[in-house]
């Protein structure tokens, strides 16, 4: 059996370990309101007060992704280097600061620059949290701790738009004070609740704090020779890719196949935020009883097979809670497992890094998955496009399982500096 987290690094309590995950489960939920609050009412913000009109106003939208992922392996290896508790309070700290500046903001530039800046702190934001979830916990606990993440996020994403409908009966512009407010909440959380990195694990990059910046691209060029890790991007870009036709695209594909109102559209996020608030744990412990390889085959094809069956719209709403249903099963299978293999397969000391590596696929869906959705829309059928998401969804999960077959040789791409977590 593998030891406990304070068995391991001998410093931290059990009492010190469930304390410093409670406050991270905090953050996560403070920082899933504060997307929740303020998103639904961005591009209305940007066209009545932020001076952009028209397509414009998706401007934000570009440069926020833009700024997650040019800082997102930086931001990790940056992590990694300076310690994991402070990194995370920088981006939350950093995270409040654009925002919540947007507040008093009525000029475009302005409005582009702090999306900006706020986008790349982000980008550091998730992945941090991940690798202080795996500095905390043993291998066998892992799945169950990002399990728990996640259905906290989900939390967050239901409410979050409740409170920002309530700030928006004040001003607009009250949806970015909201955030700010709760991104300050998230920062004074890491500050009272985390402890810091010498009590979680000596050896989670302390000893770096001298090393100059070269350390920390050498740090990325390192993971891009992972071949494993590489595998896993793909088929996450992938899943990512056709999921964001459904986030991005899907009402105007869906609406070529059988009509669809914006709250019936609306609704299905709704139940899939709460299906994993229901599901997610009881899923994450059957996890726990088979091989990662399969699951991860299992969860991509569940998730492919899911969103080709939107392209039974005709056959009713009923047809898409199913296929929505579907869809959020694999995705409760492969998130949490995909995340524990990650920090049992990440080097020492380059946890962040690892799991920064890995977000790159949302900054990936994001920037080509509404595009290539609309496109083939227009070159094909709305339903083909659906279907062609199983495939998608299948070679996706060949990838993933690949990456987590145990190597019949030493893996190139970590043998040089071990594993923190034996495979």
């Amino acid at each position: 059996m593998t030891p406990t987290a304070p068995e391991l690094r001998g410093a931290p309590t059990k009492r010190q370990v469930t304390a410093a995950f409670r406050g991270l489960l905090v953050v996560r939920l403070l920082g899933a309101l504060a997307n929740g609050v303020m998103l639904p009412f961005i591009i209305l913000w940007a066209h009545r007060v932020g001076g952009l009109s028209g397509a414009a106003a998706g401007a934000l939208f570009l440069v926020q992704a833009a700024g997650e992922f040019a800082g997102g392996l930086a931001g990790g290896a940056l992590a990694d280097r300076i310690g994991h508790r402070r990194m995370l309070l920088l981006s939350t700290t950093g995270m409040a600061l654009g925002y919540g500046s947007l507040f008093l903001v009525h000029h475009p530039i302005p409005a582009l620059g702090l999306f900006l800046a706020a986008g790349l702190f982000e980008s550091a934001f998730h992945p941090t949290i991940a690798a202080l979830i795996g500095d905390l916990h043993a291998d066998e606990d892992l799945a169950h701790a990002f399990g728990l993440t996640r259905v906290v996020a989900s939390v967050g994403g239901v409410i979050g738009p409740i409170l920002g409908a309530v700030a928006v009966t004040f001003s607009l512009s009250g949806v970015f004070a909201a955030t700010g407010a709760l991104l300050v909440g998230a920062a004074l959380t890491v500050l009272v609740a985390v402890p810091p990195d010498r009590v979680i694990g000596p050896e989670t990059a302390e000893k770096d704090s001298g090393e100059n910046a070269a350390e920390v691209y050498g740090a990325v060029t390192r993971i891009l020779r992972d071949r494993r890790l590489a595998l896993l991007i793909l088929g996450g870009s992938l899943l990512s890719i056709t999921f964001t036709w459904w986030e991005a695209d899907g009402l105007v594909l869906l609406n070529g196949l059988h009509p669809l109102g914006t709250t019936a559209y609306a609704a299905l996020f709704a139940i899939d935020a709460l299906a994993i608030i229901v599901f997610q744990l009881p899923v994450t412990r059957w996890t726990r009883r088979h091989d990662t390889g399969r699951l991860l085959f299992l969860g991509a094809a569940l998730q492919g097979a899911g969103l080709a069956g939107f392209a039974a719209a005709g056959l009713g709403y009923p047809a898409l809670v199913v296929a929505v249903l579907v869809t959020s099963l694999g995705m409760m299978i492969t998130g949490p497992v995909t995340s524990a293999f990650i920090t049992r397969h990440a080097p020492p000391g380059r946890s962040a890094t690892y799991q920064a590596a890995l977000s790159t696929t949302q900054d990936i869906g994001t920037a080509i998955g509404p595009t290539s959705g609309l496109a083939l829309g227009r070159i094909a059928t709305p339903a083909l496009v659906w279907i062609s998401a199983l495939p998608l969804g299948l070679i996706a999960g060949i990838a993933t399982a690949r990456a987590a077959r145990p190597p019949s040789r030493p893996d190139p791409g970590a043998a040089t500096v071990g594993s923190a977590h034996p495979l």
